[in-house]
Formats: C-alpha cells, structure tokens, sequence
C-alpha cells in the first residue's frame, strides 16, 4: 500500500530571495480565483507563524497597495522578519477585526483573509459583519482555509471513518460548520462569487495531511482546504420599529 511521504523541516523553508524579485506563494487556481489585485487596497491577515506573512508579501508583489494584520506583534514576527529580508515594506496594523473596522471603516478594496484565521472565530455573523466594515462598496473578500469536514474524519485500522460529529453535540465535535460561514456572509450583506472545495493545500498541511499512514488513495477523498470568494452588495440597515396604531 502506498504511503504518502512524511515532509522534512526544510520543505517549509523559505528563501526571502522568492519575494526579492517579485514571487507569489498563490497556487494556479488560487489565482485564478483572487483575480486582478493591482492597484487595490487590501488587508491581508491575520498572519501568524504558520503563514509569515507570505499573502501579503505576494500580493504586495502582485502590485497591490498592501496592509498586513496580525493579532499582536509576537504573531506578527515571523513575517515581518521575512518581509524585511526580502526588501518589502508592509503597512501593518495589529489587534481584532473589529478593531481595525473601527480604526479603518471602508477602507479597502479587497480583504484577504489567510489560512487558520478562521481558528480564531467564534461568532461568524459578528466577524462577517466586521469583514464588511472594512470594505468599500463592491469590495471583495477573498478566503482559503481550512474546510471544517476535514476534522470530521480519522483513521481507524487503515480504514478512513467518520471520528467526530460534524455538527457541534459536544465538546470536541466540529466548532462550525459550512452553513455558519456562508450564511453569516450573506447576513453581512456578501454576495458569494465562488466557493471551491479542495483535496489538499498546496502551501499548507492539513488536518487530513496530520493522519498517521494516510494512503494516498485516501487523501482525496475528503476536501481539506477551500476558497471563498464574495462581493459586499449592500451593508444591511436596521429595520427601523414600526410607527405605534393610533
């Protein structure tokens, strides 16, 4: 039985040269989706040591107007090390989305929203109302993360079996689910442009990647990573009361 092949350390090694002369981390297919940056203003974010700023400083190369967000300045470190040693300045801002929609209202043309920010989300119509803050009208967001069914699945004798529920019943089960995502975009007043579901991450490793002896038979099984990709139509109003009988 083939076996996928346990990555080294050194994979993940990035060489600041890439982003010098003019890299980007996207994939074909996320670029694709992410469309014609140039000359917009975009936050991109959160970054964490996980992604170390790599969408920013791609975008940035792209021709974008970059701002990079991170939640404090110790998440924010790996990539700003890179960043520097590549040469590319970055505007930063630092804290929660909310915070920087109130710093920042109606800012930007595009959010991008990075891999394993959604960790981080514990009340998606709250976050997706933030998201639309930030942007213009028109403004696009443009997600890829995790997808929520791949922490649903485990290994059990070989066999890929359902490990934990994907709707939440109890602690440890799924914390979200599709639904609570794309719902909470349209609640906020997105209109969905895309949503793309993949069998694995070409920059990131996943929580299917994380099963020991997985076969490479099994690996595509399930999704493991997505891309969303919507437009802010409206920024919804208050329905205001209803004038008293007289």
């Amino acid at each position: 039985m083939s076996r996928t092949l346990e990555p080294s350390p050194s994979w993940f090694e990035i060489d600041p040269a890439f982003y010098a002369h003019g890299g980007s981390c996207f994939s074909d297919l996320e670029a694709e989706y992410l469309g014609e940056v140039d000359g917009l203003r975009v936050l991109v974010g959160p970054v964490t040591p996980e992604n170390r700023a790599e969408e920013a400083l791609s975008l940035a190369n792209l021709g974008a107007r970059v701002t990079a967000w991170a939640p404090d300045e110790a998440a924010a470190a790996p990539g700003q090390r890179l960043a520097a040693e590549a040469g590319i300045d970055l505007a930063w801002e630092f804290g929660t989305l909310e915070a920087i929609a109130a710093r920042a209202p109606a800012a930007f043309d595009l959010l991008y929203h990075a891999w394993g920010g959604l960790d981080a989300v514990d009340d998606f119509d709250a976050w997706a109302g933030h998201a639309a803050a930030l942007l213009r009208p028109g403004g696009r967001l443009s997600l890829y993360d995790r997808h929520p069914f791949a922490r649903v699945v485990g290994l059990h004798k070989g066999l890929l079996v359902i490990s934990r529920a994907y709707f939440r019943f109890r602690d440890g089960d799924n914390p979200w689910t599709l639904a609570d995502l794309l719902t909470a975009l349209a609640d906020a007043g997105f209109a969905l442009d895309a949503f793309e579901e993949i069998a694995g991450s070409e920059r990131y490793r996943t929580d299917i990647d994380r099963l020991p002896g997985l076969s490479w038979e099994q690996r595509f099984r399930v999704p493991s990573a997505m891309i969303v990709t919507a437009s802010l139509a409206f920024h919804p109003q208050p329905v205001a009361d209803a004038p008293a009988p007289q």
